[in-house]
């Protein structure tokens, strides 16, 4: 399964089992050679793999006539704590504003996770109960995807990186939209009704200044 790049502000993040961050962005961010920062992983490798597995990773980069491979590492919080407590720039202000920064990045993906886990049986008991009406098509399935995606600012296909804040939309989304699968037999009528809700739950949004974390479109 293709690992997913998750953006927290200005820090990027692999997502795959576990949230890890780029030796590359680390190297540039600390203000030292990619390089050096290598051999520091490489030298400290044992002491950073009682924190986890430590992931080697090669990519392909172009240098003048054709391209040479290089290898970076992928590391998880832990492992990127005690890399950055022993790697020295030359810039202490700039590192200590890029660890808060990453330190934020990984909280923010652990809260992520959290709601991520909560979104999912609110998804698959509004889709159950979409399946046991009488008369339901595909096109209902996608109707209401779209309808969600439009209200939480997603398009097609980026459910897996949605944020913590569209996540929980969607979760109210489907709240929802499960109480109306439960009160209209006919999917059709179903449908119109659930985008009805959601117009009125975005005009509600609209008009409080003080609800803004949801991008709508």
């Amino acid at each position: 399964m293709t690992d997913l790049i998750i953006k927290n502000n200005d820090i990027e993040l692999t997502q795959s089992k576990e949230p890890r961050i780029d030796s590359r962005l680390v190297a540039k961010e600390m203000g030292i050679t990619h390089k050096s920062l290598m051999n520091l992983i490489r030298s400290n490798k044992n002491d950073l793999k009682e924190f986890g597995s430590l992931p080697f990773q090669k990519a392909s980069r172009k240098r003048g006539v054709g391209a040479v491979t290089i290898t970076y590492a992928l590391l998880n919080e832990n492992q990127f704590d005690l890399i950055s407590r022993i790697a020295r720039g030359k810039n202490h202000k700039q590192i200590i504003d890029f660890k808060v920064r990453v330190t934020k990045a990984f909280a923010n993906s652990r809260e992520r996770e959290k709601v991520k886990r909560e979104y999912l049986p609110f998804y698959h008991q509004s889709r159950y109960a979409l399946s046991m009406m009488q008369g339901v098509k595909k096109y209902h399935y996608i109707n209401l995807a779209k309808a969600e995606n439009r209200f939480t600012g997603l398009y097609s296909g980026e459910r897996q990186i949605a944020n913590e804040q569209q996540l929980g939309a969607l979760i109210i989304l489907q709240q929802i939209e499960s109480a109306v699968f439960n009160e209209i037999d006919s999917p059709t009528e179903a449908i119109r009704e659930v985008k009805r809700r959601i117009s009125a739950l975005s005009d509600l949004i609209t008009s409080n200044k003080t609800i803004n974390n949801l991008r709508t479109r």
